[in-house]
């Protein structure tokens, strides 16, 4: 039997490690839902509920929309008895298929008898229920939760984007005082070519920022499989919690004049101390100093 060299096994190991290495640094955990957003208009259905105290009219009845899609709730009040009644708050309660409560979010009053909100589809919605807190001023202190008089449908449908979300990365750079640098990486993951890209990440308190890769054009599209990145100050750079999702809204154009606009829920995760690129220089750096250093371990045997 032959046997290898002490020198060539070791470099064959070290550089298996390499390879394994950048195969692991590049699968990592991207913080970004599958969340996402191509509208096709929701059912706007009313239906009248009688409650015993109220009756509530509520709008759609029915949803059909997408994952990341934003659809409006709305409800009328009308009371159906003498007493006075004060209406405290109206809340929106979602539930999934196994009749569990999901989410619940407050409406805003438009007035005393009515109220709206807007939501974003998850995905794990089923159908909704109304809540509806009130009490009686003129009578004994109470309140009271109508909640399962009705069950609106949610028919939720996915619809295959172009662009998938690589990360979104920050703060990237040194430190500024304006606010902080994000990167964020797009990829195309459809079958036709994209000219045209954009990104929207919009953040705490009514801020929002655009991202434009300048790189995706009519003359240079984004090939498929192929990924681009750009990167943004944040000025001013408020308006982000770690460990919170954010919508991001991706514009993107393809080659054949179709366009797609939807919605993502990411969170900005910090990047790496050293890039995966790094990681691998330092990897084969040190196999070839490890050979080296066995080769003239070697010479000098030999000499000796």
């Amino acid at each position: 039997m032959f046997k290898r060299p002490a020198c060539v096994i070791v470099t064959s190991i070290l550089l298996a490690a390499t390879l394994l290495a950048v195969i692991a640094s590049g699968c990592h955990p991207v913080s970004a839902s599958q969340n996402q957003e191509h509208i096709s208009p929701p059912q706007i259905k009313t239906e009248t509920i009688p409650l015993g105290y109220f009756e509530l009219t509520v709008s759609p009845a029915e949803v059909c929309a997408n994952v990341g899609e934003h659809i409006e709730i709305r409800c009328s009040i009308y009371c159906i008895i003498d007493t006075p009644v004060e209406v405290n708050s109206v809340d929106v309660l979602l539930f999934d298929s196994y009749g569990s409560t999901v989410r619940e979010q407050a409406m805003t009053k438009d007035s005393y008898w009515s109220a709206h909100t807007a939501y974003t589809i998850v995905g794990d919605e089923a159908y909704y229920r109304l809540k509806v807190n009130f009490a009686f001023p003129l009578g004994e202190p109470g309140e009271y939760s109508e909640y399962g008089a009705h069950s609106f449908p949610i028919l939720v449908t996915q619809e295959q984007e172009p662009i998938e979300i690589v990360s979104v990365l920050g703060p990237i750079g040194p430190p500024n005082p304006g606010g902080p640098g994000v990167k964020i990486t797009l990829k195309n993951v459809g079958l036709e070519p994209v000219i045209s890209l954009t990104a929207t990440l919009e953040g705490e308190l009514d801020t929002s920022f655009d991202f434009t890769f300048d790189d995706v054009t009519l003359l240079h599209p984004l090939q498929p499989d192929r990924s681009t990145s750009a990167t943004r100050i944040l000025i001013p750079g408020g308006g982000f919690s770690d460990n919170v999702s954010y919508p991001l809204t991706i514009n993107a154009t393809l080659q054949n004049g179709t366009n797609f606009v939807y919605t993502k829920l990411v969170q900005i995760v910090e990047p790496p101390l050293i890039p995966i690129w790094g990681w691998a220089v330092i990897a084969i750096g040190i196999a070839i100093l490890v050979t080296a250093v066995i080769l003239s371990r070697r010479r000098r045997r030999a000499k000796a």
